[in-house]
């Protein structure tokens, strides 16, 4: 018998420690992100039912402690007026905020706490926020544990990094199942939430809670297979600046505005489009009358197909001809986005009344919106973290969920609009946003391109972890 290599044994027997050909570490950050995904896109496909429906109706609303400082909030950022519209006012606040707190979180998780301590933190915030959403009087409460908890949660996508060396091929990979786990629990959740929130609000709250609560306790027992904590506790000093990444930084920072515009039409679907949708949509399907927050979960179902054939559509191009550089595709993506409203607007004016309109209108609404938002969210996120200056790069790519920010505070505003303007006008406002980013974003790629195009490649080639 030839004696054992131990060299062909490390490459012949798999790694304990794998699980697919990836490190366990993986897998405990997909299932723990697929069910935070699961409990915040429940809750927000029925806020804003829940809160127009229920909440802010008399009886209710006299009962929830704190009401009165976010009406006072309410006042000075919206001015609402009736309770849909102050019901879109604060389902925006919530969907904006949603996006700044995880800035605050990985302060805390580099600084003070570490990752994986912020993270369980985080956990355990958004598991009480989504009990207390339960009951009238804590509903301030639970709006900010809720807020609280997304933003400590949010270090989980950089802990999937840190379970890879830099020159590991298997990063985008391991990118592409964490997103792909992501899309099933939008796929689900809405649907399912929204269904028990038929029967009774509570049991649609309680269902987002416990996918939270089975995402704590995921997070719990699989810490040992997580990468370890590194506290910063003081920052080296960075170099300096040259003067084009100075003026790459710029144009960045000018930009979060006109993406905040491109993004419109696929950040009302939350919001405002479900006020509409419940409304004007023919909801009965085979004799059973489906909630209206299922377009959410049919919205991530042709996300998911959208974003893998824009994907498939860069590639197949690429081998043809040169791709166009980053900026490009935004733009691209902006104006293909602008078409979605239009879609509605038409829809609006050729059935002016209640439930009339076909879902195969809204069919036709989410897929090219989810065309174009793929391409101007997925293709914009590789263009920050390529064309920001090197020693703020980490700093930028966190910034540019700020234009997420930037619109939800918009729908917050636009969705007072319902019912006190027009349909049709409600969705062309939508679209002309989005048409106008679109032209700005052109203006940029033509006049711009030297400062905003990868170097050193000979296109705006996308890496696939930043696609899916």
């Amino acid at each position: 018998m030839l004696p054992k290599d131990p060299v062909i044994d490390a490459l012949t027997v798999p790694d304990r420690n794998e699980i697919l050909g990836h490190p366990r570490g993986l897998w405990v950050l997909v299932l723990t992100e697929g069910w935070v995904a699961f409990s915040l896109y429940g809750l927000q496909s029925i806020l804003v039912l829940y809160l127009a429906d229920h909440l802010l109706q008399p009886g209710h609303i006299e009962n929830v402690w704190g009401m009165g400082v976010v009406k006072a909030a309410l006042s000075v950022l919206y001015a609402p007026v009736g309770i849909q519209a102050t019901a879109g006012a604060i389902t925006g606040l919530f969907l904006a905020l949603i996006y700044a707190t995880p800035l605050l979180g990985g302060f805390v998780a580099d600084r003070l706490l570490g990752k994986t301590r912020t993270i369980l933190l985080g956990a355990i915030l958004m598991t009480l926020g989504h009990i207390l959403m339960s009951f009238d009087w804590s509903f301030v409460l639970a709006f900010v544990l809720l807020l609280l908890g997304i933003g400590a949660a949010g270090g989980l996508r950089a802990q999937v990094g840190a379970l890879y060396a830099l020159d590991d091929r298997r990063r985008s990979d391991a990118y592409q199942i964490y997103s792909l786990g992501v899309q099933a629990a939008v796929i689900v959740s809405p649907a399912l939430c929204g269904m028990l929130a038929m029967k009774a609000w509570h049991w649609g709250f309680l269902t987002a809670g416990l996918g939270m609560l089975i995402g704590l306790i995921v997070y719990l027992f699989g810490r040992r297979w997580l990468p370890e904590d590194t506290i910063f506790k003081a920052s080296s000093p960075r170099p300096r600046l040259t003067l084009r990444e100075k003026k790459t930084g710029i144009l960045l920072l000018v930009l979060l505005p006109v993406l905040a515009l491109g993004a419109l039409p696929n950040d009302e679907i939350f919001d405002g489009y479900l006020l509409w949708g419940r409304e004007h949509y023919q909801l009965t399907f085979f004799g059973h009358l489906f909630p209206v927050s299922s377009l959410v979960s049919f919205d991530g179902f042709i996300s998911t197909l959208m974003t893998i054939s824009v994907l498939w559509f860069w590639r197949v191009y690429a081998k043809r001809r040169v791709e166009p550089v980053e900026i490009t595709k935004v733009a691209i993506g902006t104006f293909i986005a602008s078409l979605g409203p239009a879609v509605l607007a038409l829809a609006s004016w050729l059935y002016p009344e209640p439930h009339q309109i076909s879902l195969l209108w809204g069919l036709a609404f989410h897929i090219i919106n989810d065309i174009g938002f793929s391409m101007s969210y997925a293709i914009g996120m590789a263009m920050y973290s390529r064309a920001a200056p090197v020693s703020l790069n980490t700093i930028f790519v966190a910034c540019f969920s700020l234009h997420l920010f930037m619109a939800n505070l918009t729908i917050g505003k636009l969705s007072t609009l319902i019912g006190h303007i027009g349909d049709v006008p409600f969705w062309l406002l939508h679209s002309g946003a989005s048409l106008v980013a679109g032209f700005i974003l052109l203006f940029c790629s033509i006049f711009f391109r030297s400062l905003l195009a990868p170097e050193n490649l000979p296109s705006g080639r996308d890496d696939p972890s930043h696609i899916l």
